[in-house]
């Protein structure tokens, strides 16, 4: 059996290469949530936090224009409760002075907010994106960046998700949900990058 391929090298292209200069990045929804919530991720979550960290220092140290995006739910006592201080973002990522926060109510970051206009602003054509979840809000939101004509890479290390429920009601285990919602990216909407990659370009 041959070697599996994407979308995009079946029609004969690649992404194009990260340039720093060149380049935003946009952090989704490392809440509380996701920590002390309703949807902890454990130990993947708290792997991604660190990566997240680390991409976030490399990102002030090159003065990248840094966004965050923080999801708000109904002020209803259920998830994301804007009442709530599991919408709160994780004290490793507080947003600086200077950084953007963009509270969204979708999926996608870059519906009914400025999020686009922010970026445009910056006259920057890539994003790197990270955060929670892998299969949720990063891989809708990636997808709309693509729409939108921004060239995207996913720090797929810095983001995580939890286990789903199948359609016969078996789990899938958020190892397997993370790395199928990257690897339907990569077919065609984002390179995907690591950590280490991205802090030591």
């Amino acid at each position: 059996m041959s070697n599996p391929s994407t979308l995009l090298e079946l029609a004969g292209g690649e992404f194009d290469k990260l340039d720093w200069s060149n380049c935003a990045v946009v952090f989704i929804d490392y809440q509380s949530e996701y920590v002390n919530g309703a949807m902890p991720l454990g130990q993947l979550g708290s792997k991604a936090i660190a990566n997240a960290s680390l991409l976030l220092d490399k990102a002030r140290k090159e003065d990248i224009p840094i966004f965050h995006v923080a999801h708000h739910g109904a002020d209803n006592g259920n998830v994301f409760d804007p009442l709530s201080s599991n919408v709160a973002i994780v004290d490793d990522l507080k947003p600086m002075d200077g950084e953007k926060t963009i509270t969204k109510k979708h999926p996608n970051a870059f519906y009914n907010t400025d999020l686009k206009e922010l970026i445009s602003s910056t006259q920057k054509q890539q994003i790197i994106f990270a955060g929670f979840m892998s299969h949720m809000c990063v891989s809708s939101s990636v997808r709309a960046a693509f729409d939108l004509g921004f060239q995207n890479f996913v720090c797929h290390d810095a983001c995580a998700t939890r286990d789903l429920p199948s359609d016969k009601r078996e789990t899938i285990s958020a190892d397997i949900m993370h790395d199928t919602a990257m690897a339907a990216l990569q077919d065609r909407f984002a390179a995907l990058v690591s950590t280490d990659e991205l802090v030591n370009a």
